[in-house]
């Protein structure tokens, strides 16, 4: 089982941590020394409403994305991630905000059937492209932001493992910083790995669109959401998988609602 770990864990978490799937940027599972992974996805988000504020008005946007991930164990203990998204909104599309990732386990315990690590990581996100801000088109708010997250994780000897992460976010004026929070719960076996999540974020003050007073930049919006989704990873060859994902917005403040999938190949070097 502590193969499946180094091998599954880490690469299906990273092919849902988009700036559209969310559930979070960092996991509580370690690729182990030398090992990388190489992760190539896509998905889209379908959403009819919008919250204006938290008020839903009618609003359709279609969102594509693309992207590009990889993760590699510095040591035992070390990791860093990086991710390059693509996105696209109604056909207007274009590199959003890069990220990189150090995770560091500070702590880890036997308890009762399994063991409790305790983890941080730190990590930098800044736009790749000068990308559309404003309008119904907009792709992001083009701020870079400082992102620390506390990580705890229980791993069953069974499989079973439940993820606990909070986020501290500084952002770079106007807009707002922000916490968040995200809980997972899956189960991974030699054939396959599943999870189910539940993820958060609540910003700090910020204006609303089509609020009053009204906003002069849509970087000034403070963007809140509850979110939901799960995944699903199965391996096809010994180096070669695949991996599909859904999720849906149940609530939020300046953010889109409605529903999203995704899919990718996974490559383990």
């Amino acid at each position: 089982m502590k193969t499946l770990t180094k091998n599954y864990f880490l690469i299906v978490f990273l092919i849902t941590s988009s700036s559209i799937m969310a559930q979070g940027r960092v996991d509580g599972f370690y690729k182990g020394k030398g090992n990388l992974d190489l992760v190539l996805g896509g998905g889209m988000e379908i959403n009819d409403q919008f919250y204006a504020g938290e008020r839903l008005v009618k609003l359709a946007r279609t969102i594509s994305n693309v992207n590009v991930f990889a993760a590699y164990g510095i040591g035992e203990k070390l990791d860093i991630n990086l991710s390059a998204p693509f996105v696209s909104i109604n056909g207007n599309g274009d590199l959003q905000d890069g990220a990189i990732y150090l995770k560091y386990k500070l702590l880890e315990q036997e308890l009762g059937n399994g063991k409790l690590s305790f983890s941080m990581a730190v990590g930098y996100a800044a736009p790749l492209s000068d990308y559309q801000t404003e309008g119904i088109n907009a792709i992001g708010q083009q701020n870079s932001q400082i992102d620390a997250r506390p990580i705890i994780h229980y791993f069953k000897n069974n499989g079973w493992f439940g993820t606990l992460q909070f986020g501290l976010q500084s952002k770079s004026k106007p807009t707002p910083n922000s916490i968040a929070s995200t809980l997972k719960i899956g189960k991974a076996s030699a054939k396959d790995y599943f999870d189910v999540w539940y993820d958060f974020q609540q910003s700090g003050g910020g204006l609303d669109y089509l609020g009053n007073p009204r906003p002069s930049t849509f970087k000034e919006l403070g963007s809140d959401f509850h979110k939901v989704g799960a995944t699903y990873y199965r391996p096809i060859k010994e180096k070669l998988g695949f991996v599909v994902g859904a999720s849906s917005t149940l609530a939020g403040r300046n953010t889109g609602k409605g529903y999203g999938f995704n899919l990718g190949i996974v490559l383990k070097q």
